[in-house]
């Protein structure tokens, strides 16, 4: 009951940005091109998002819209290549003994899965090794340490990992010394690197590395050993090895939001046109336990079906699977672990939910929270995989950082997400004498910290946060490409936009804004999660999703004129081709936002009899109300009397008022609003009619009362101040 409660606040809220605007800024891009820009495209909206995009000259806009594999760079301008290609090459001559050591999420299952079957077509047959999430963590372990310093390997390679492992690196080589062996060492990893760390391994690849030439940053881990198997190949004569394994390298590059420009677009690219087309057997295998219509892929649907899946394994216990799936020749195999990471995704949904929850729970119940700009929420026993994206959902709902941890064996294990404008790192590093241990980078991280000082982490990141953030930056922002013309709402825009796919981060899909649309019907969809809506712009009719907004639905009402934002894609059902709009945010039209307010400012004036009605005359002067929108009849008052009267208890939003008045004015057809609305409740209030409870949080409670006796409604104090308000206005 509890949940359902704070559901009804949460959905109230979201209401309020559709009566009120008070949501989401709506930020505008207004950048077009005038010109500065010539290619072979010719329609106006391409133009302008390329120029958006920062692409200035023909060449930029010719290898964008059409790339090809001859755009990468040459693998060999990273630093350590080619020392790193002749030191395997070496190794798979002499058949050593070589592991492959990686990381439990998408990039690094990835990674380890590419060079396994690059290997293996060189008949060597590496062993691999991928730490546990829980009792390893990150990077290059103490138990790992252990591993492979007492077995018999002569050379590891790490992948998307290692940059920072001086110290276990150089233990290795040591341990290995002491027992009679050589052991070599081959890091390759994508993240940024503090000099004082980075290992003396014998090669190292990181187009971060400091004195770095190469040309592009931005790869992640399995990016990086795609390189080194490009270059691998260029050795052994077969130069176009790598193009086997890049669609694992796609699902890898979308997974760990690298921005998608330049080499990651390429490889995004041609993965996805080999997922389409040619997949590995496990990736085929997947995409047959995940999707309905195998053949509709695409970044958004690898970031939100295929790569959960593959995170999964890592996520509730063994990465190896996902290993084992990419690696795998046989089919039925191949069918066995995708089902696996099947049921893996479905069993961290439910944990994930739960926490999730609860930990609005502890949110919601706590008031310190309301004043606090960051967000550090705790509790025994949380699963420490799924942590991260109960942070993530944190953020979306409150739009601050959030910090999540999990008590557990004397440790609290945490992970953070960030906002625009809000370093992560850097405010872990401000608070590093409390931490046992941290990492990460600017939009999120990971830490450990001892339980007794949980408190003391809330109070003094909240202190060094309040010099950072703004209120401003905890207001959540939609950014808008276009405002569009009733022409730009086409099939054929959504064609022309294809051209920039794949999107993602760093090219995101572009968002239009148009305002005026009027609702002409409304369903729900996808077992209440979603709403369908049809839009009449311009004389057209227009489809679209708001997706997860389902419980909208009571809250809005055909005939409605709106302003949306949203994207343009192309809908494919049974061969016919049609445009679908993928509503991202929608509220009433500036005008009638602006009179809600006014209307609203109104009701609360009559709340607590303020007779300053100044204000309000200036809105009627204005016509930004009328003065029949604040006339009060005994019918009006009758009939919301006769309305509530059959809904018994009530638990009333601010945004309910607009709602239940939007009922009300469509099957009576009097001109009934939220200030009307709350007007009346304030007098059968006043004369015991009901009676009505105003909490610490600004929401209604209206109970009806054991008895009603008959009442005069001149005997309302509150009425008759409003009668005379009105009557001083004439």
């Amino acid at each position: 009951m509890l949940l359902s409660y704070q559901y009804a606040e949460f959905k109230g809220k979201k209401m309020e940005n559709y009566y009120l605007g008070n949501g989401r800024k709506w930020k505008y891009i207004n950048e077009k091109n005038n010109g500065e820009i010539k290619d072979k495209a010719t329609d106006e909206i391409v133009y302008n998002l390329l120029y958006q995009r920062g692409l200035l000259t023909a060449d930029e806009i010719e290898q964008f819209l059409n790339p090809t594999l001859k755009n990468l760079h040459d693998p060999f301008l990273l630093d350590g290549m080619k020392d790193a290609v002749e030191r395997i090459l070496s190794a798979i001559q002499k058949k050593e003994k070589v592991l492959i050591y990686g990381d439990y999420d998408a990039d690094g299952v990835s990674a380890t899965s590419i060079l396994i079957r690059f290997f293996r077509s060189l008949n060597l047959s590496a062993d691999y090794y991928i730490p546990d999430r829980v009792d390893e963590g990150y990077g290059i372990s103490d138990v790992a340490v252990e591993f492979i310093s007492s077995n018999d390997y002569d050379l590891v390679i790490t992948v998307d990992c290692g940059i920072s492992a001086r110290g276990q690196v150089a233990e290795i080589v040591e341990k290995c010394k002491k027992r009679g062996r050589r052991i070599d060492i081959i890091i390759t990893d994508h993240h940024q690197c503090k000099e004082d760390l980075i290992p003396d391994a014998f090669a190292i690849i990181n187009p971060h590395l400091p004195y770095s030439n190469y040309p592009f940053k931005n790869l992640c881990g399995t990016g990086v050993v795609l390189k080194l198997v490009h270059a691998l190949g260029i050795y052994t004569g077969n130069e176009r090895a790598f193009e086997d394994y890049i669609d694992i390298a796609a699902i890898a590059t979308i997974a760990d939001i690298v921005e998608l420009k330049g080499e990651n677009r390429i490889i995004a690219k041609f993965g996805l046109e080999k997922i389409r087309n040619n997949p590995c057997i496990g990736i085929k295998a997947l995409l047959d336990a995940a999707l309905i219509n195998t053949t509709q892929i695409d970044s958004y649907r690898v970031s939100f079906i295929i790569a959960p899946r593959v995170n999964a394994a890592g996520r509730m216990g063994d990465a190896g699977i996902a290993v084992k799936l990419f690696t795998t020749d046989n089919e039925s195999e191949a069918n066995e672990y995708a089902f696996a990471l099947n049921s893996s995704n479905t069993k961290r949904q439910e944990i994930q939910d739960k926490i999730f929850n609860e930990a609005v729970v502890i949110i919601e119940h706590d008031p310190q929270y309301n004043n606090e700009k960051v967000i550090v929420v705790y509790h025994e026993n949380w699963h420490h995989g799924v942590i991260g994206i109960v942070a993530s959902k944190l953020v979306e709902r409150y739009n601050k950082p959030v910090f999540v941890f999990s008590i557990e064996n004397e440790k609290a294990v945490g992970s953070a997400r960030g906002i625009e404008g809000f370093n992560i790192f850097k405010a872990m590093e401000s608070q590093s004498d409390l931490l046992i241990k941290y990492g990460g980078h600017e939009q999120a991280g990971g830490l450990t910290i001892s339980p007794s000082n949980l408190e003391l982490f809330r109070k003094r990141i909240n202190l060094y946060a309040n010099e950072i953030i703004t209120d401003e930056m905890l207001i959540p922002e939609i950014t808008i490409d276009i405002e569009a013309k009733s022409s730009d709402i086409s099939l054929d825009t959504a064609k022309m936009i294809s051209q920039l796919e794949p999107f993602g981060c760093g090219n995101r899909i572009p968002v239009f804004c148009y305002k005026g649309a009027k609702i002409k019907d409304k369903k729900i969809v996808g077992n209440g999660r979603h709403l369908k809506l049809s839009f009449v712009i311009d004389g057209k009719l227009i489809e679209g999703v708001y997706f997860r907004k389902g419980y909208l639905e009571t809250g809005i009402f055909t005939d409605d004129v709106v302003d949306i934002v949203f994207t343009q894609e192309v809908n494919e059902y049974r061969g016919v081709e049609s445009l679908q709009i993928n509503i991202l945010d929608m509220r009433l039209t500036e005008g009638a936002l602006i009179k809600n307010r006014l209307l609203l400012k109104a009701a609360r004036h009559v709340e607590c009899l303020d007779c300053d009605e100044s204000w309000l005359y200036n809105g009627i002067i204005n016509k930004i109300i009328f003065f029949e929108d604040i006339v009060i009849t005994r019918n009006i008052l009758a009939v919301i009397y006769r309305y509530i009267s059959r809904k018994g208890t009530l638990c009333l939003t601010t945004p309910d008022m607009f709602v239940h008045a939007g009922i009300l004015r469509r099957e009576t057809k009097l001109n009934i609003n939220a200030y009307k609305f709350l007007a009346a409740l304030l007098i059968f209030d006043e004369l015991e009619l009901m009676e009505v409870i105003l909490d610490e949080k600004g929401n209604y409670t209206v109970k009806q009362p054991d008895e009603v006796r008959k009442v005069n409604l001149e005997d309302s104090e509150i009425l008759n101040w409003i009668n005379n308000m009105l009557h001083s206005f004439n």
